[in-house]
């Protein structure tokens, strides 16, 4: 023990998992521990949890984006007869759409069964003067999906700033093929000042979920995390090592 000591690795320690999904160092030797970033009650042995590994539906994405104040290009927004604009793009009014509106982003989001489809952001000015501010519209767009209108008007006003009226979170209007996906803006990140190239500037747009994937690898950093990374690139801390595991996986 003394010389395993001696020769002890340093932090990051790699493990690996054995045939039962249990987490062992690279002498097999079983890492007891909490799940996640618990440390009540006694350590158990840890495993890597199936759903980690399944495919995860989006269920929300976080949006953040400056829109240029006083949009004053050729830009028209697409009205019906009634003087409304459509809740829904039809294939008849798609480039007209495309032309009177501004690209907002776009993000994959997972389906249901683990596809990957991309979501599409677009926003239309619906009213924009120098003395009493602008309102816009966020549309959507699920893959090869018509476009839709998120059910809320953004008001800013005159002088610039955060949106006066932020939903908070929102409903994104996907169709009926789609699970729920909701549109997050935490605070102060929807903005509207001016800006030089005329165009929406995306400042964040991230969306939870992924699709089926595998393990990389498995390592025990120096604060007694477990983190896994994995084949899409991400990685998370998965679990929390017991002390005592720490000496013995640095020996292994």
């Amino acid at each position: 023990m003394v010389e395993r000591t001696v020769h002890a690795k340093t932090f990051p320690v790699q493990l690996v998992l054995d045939s039962g999904h249990r987490i062992v160092t690279s002498q097999f030797e079983t890492v007891l521990g909490w799940a996640g970033s618990d440390s009540e009650g006694a350590p158990l042995p840890l495993s890597l949890p199936e759903s980690l590994l399944a495919a995860c539906p989006t269920s929300s994405i976080v949006y953040g984006c400056n829109l240029p104040a006083a949009p004053w290009d050729s830009r028209t927004a697409l009205f019906d007869v009634s003087g409304q604009l459509p809740g829904k793009i039809g294939r008849d009014l798609e480039g007209d759409f495309l032309a009177a509106s501004y690209p907002g982003g776009q993000a994959a989001i997972i389906y249901g069964d683990g596809r990957r489809i991309m979501l599409r952001l677009r926003w239309v000015c619906l009213t924009a003067h120098f003395s009493i501010g602008a309102v816009w519209r966020c549309f959507a767009r699920a893959g090869g999906g018509l476009w839709r209108a998120v059910g809320h008007d953004y008001i800013f006003e005159a002088g610039g700033g955060a949106v006066l009226n932020s939903p908070g979170e929102i409903k994104i209007p996907l169709g009926a093929d789609f699970q729920d996906v909701k549109l997050r803006h935490p605070e102060g990140m929807l903005t509207c000042f001016p800006c030089l190239s005329g165009r929406v500037k995306v400042t964040r747009l991230s969306a939870d979920g992924w699709a089926k994937r595998h393990l990389l690898s498995l390592m025990l950093d120096v604060s007694n995390k477990v983190v896994a990374m994995f084949s899409d690139g991400t990685q998370r801390a998965i679990a929390t090592a017991a002390p005592s595991q720490q000496q013995a996986a640095r020996a292994a």
